[in-house]
């Protein structure tokens, strides 16, 4: 098993698989893209950097105001 940084060939066959492929079965995963990683690695990877609807950069002013808005109607209750 592989440890440390992602490279980017690794981001990339990632990617790949998982367009040939779809998520999930994610045991299966590092083997269909030749992926010395484990299967926890590669989803936490696909889950926190690759996926394509992974919303990055600063908050607009809506959205704050309505995070705001939550936070002052139910404080910092945990369900």
């Amino acid at each position: 098993m592989r440890k440390g940084v992602w490279t980017a060939e690794e981001d990339l066959l990632l990617r790949n698989c998982i367009k040939n492929y779809g998520e999930g079965n994610w045991h299966m995963i590092p083997l269909r893209a030749g992926l010395l990683r484990c299967r926890k690695s590669c989803r936490l990877r696909w889950l926190n950097y690759l996926r394509p609807n992974i919303k990055r950069g600063e908050f607009a002013s809506d959205e704050v105001d309505l995070i705001f808005r939550l936070h002052k109607l139910l404080g910092n209750r945990q369900l």
